[in-house]
């Protein structure tokens, strides 16, 4: 019986081995994957963000990526988490500064923002990067960071070649105008005149008046649309509406203002075939398409006429979360494999106007992240000395 006993006692040996084997693995936090997204799309020669499709340095992306940082505090760290200095280079190169005036393509987009070297021009792009050029610019204690800057005129030639005769401005010049690139054209306008009033930014409106009667003819009903021409209301362009409008005069003075607050706060979808997408808001009236892009949105013109009190924030909240995408950015919609910076940054601003993005992203576990026990390579060698362990128990007891 001696050697059974002996092999008793090596056998739960073996099974406390086996034990210390399997690691924990602690949960992952939404928190803990945006971060390590962002970290891993940065270009430290280049000083800016790329998406994963082709690893290219964006506007965009680098807009989303600051945006989010931003958000969440990290810009104030010394030393941040990026050289700011650099991503503002990296905006500076991307600034069409030709204008050779044989180059129709020079003429115009000449003063934007490309969205990467020598691409295209709009003003989406030119907008992005204006609010990026903010936040950097905003950390002036930062070394170099006064030393350099955009062309802010050039810019603002640029923006006044969008406009049309009509009043409206377009997504690049002489297109069809519309309300939401009419939005982003003026917040161009009020950032440049924010950041240097002896720019006197506004005077490169042409026609006030024009553009307030533009954005008025948008209206169908409580809502608006993207364009007099268009057939249907949107929330985007309500929302883009209101916003252009503040531009001219007190929010809570503008006409209609709480018929169109009705109006979006009705888009959120309360009931959804999918419990993810319940929380977020839809496009049109029954259109049922939740997304983060119309929610962006709703949430930041609700914000900016106070009625935000009227939103379900809870479910808004977790319909936000439930959009971040598997490779830990964000997504369009919930469920979504690949996302982006753009989404990352704009969903880390809802979530500090639903409440703070911080602690919400760091209080959640990310669903996409497995947890629980890991086995690491001594639990195969222990469990081939079980094995033979078992056989050697075996033939002990025949012996005894």
């Amino acid at each position: 019986m001696k050697k059974v006993k002996v092999i008793t006692i090596t056998f739960a040996l073996l099974l406390v081995l086996i034990a210390a084997s399997a690691q924990p693995v602690a949960a992952a936090s939404r928190y803990d994957t945006l971060n390590s997204y962002i970290s891993g799309r940065y270009d430290a020669e280049k000083g800016g963000y790329s998406p994963p499709s082709d690893g290219v340095v964006r506007v965009d992306a680098t807009y989303g990526a600051i945006l989010a940082l931003d958000e969440l505090g990290s810009l104030d760290s010394r030393p941040p988490p990026v050289n700011l200095t650099k991503a503002l280079d990296s905006l500076i190169d991307r600034q069409w500064t030709s204008n050779r005036a044989d180059s129709e393509l020079d003429r115009e987009r000449y003063g934007g923002f490309s969205e990467y070297l020598l691409g295209p021009v709009t003003v989406e792009m030119t907008y992005m990067g204006m609010i990026l050029h903010q936040k950097l610019k905003a950390q002036s204690d930062y070394p170099g960071i006064n030393a350099i800057d955009i062309n802010t005129t050039s810019l603002l030639i640029y923006v006044n070649r969008t406009q049309s005769a009509n009043g409206g401005f377009s997504s690049k010049p002489n297109i069809t105008t519309d309300i939401v690139s009419t939005y982003q054209a003026l917040a161009i306008l009020d950032l440049l005149d924010e950041y240097n009033s002896s720019l006197n930014a506004w005077d490169w409106l042409v026609n006030e008046t024009a553009t307030i009667a533009w954005i008025d003819e948008c209206r169908q009903g409580d809502a608006f649309k993207l364009s007099p021409e268009s057939y249907t209301s949107s929330l985007t362009a309500t929302a883009a509406g209101i916003m252009a409008l503040n531009y001219f005069q007190n929010v809570l003075s503008i006409p209609g203002l709480q018929a169109a607050n009705s109006w979006i706060l009705e888009r959120q979808m309360l009931e959804a075939d999918s419990p993810d997408f319940t929380g977020g808001f839809e496009e049109g009236n029954g259109t049922a398409d939740a997304n983060l892009v119309s929610t962006y949105y709703a949430l930041k013109a609700l914000e900016l006429t106070g009625a935000f009190a009227s939103v379900n924030e809870s479910a808004v909240s977790d319909f936000i979360l439930n959009c971040q995408a598997v490779d830990g950015s964000w997504g369009y919609v919930p469920g979504e494999e690949v996302g982006s910076l753009v989404y990352a940054g704009q969903a880390c601003e809802l979530l500090n106007i639903v409440g703070d993005a911080d602690n919400i992203l760091a209080s959640s576990q990310d669903p996409n992240v497995p947890s629980g026990f890991i086995l690491d390579w001594r639990f195969f060698v222990v469990g081939g000395i079980i094995v033979v362990a078992l056989v050697l128990a075996v033939v002990s007891l025949r012996w005894d």
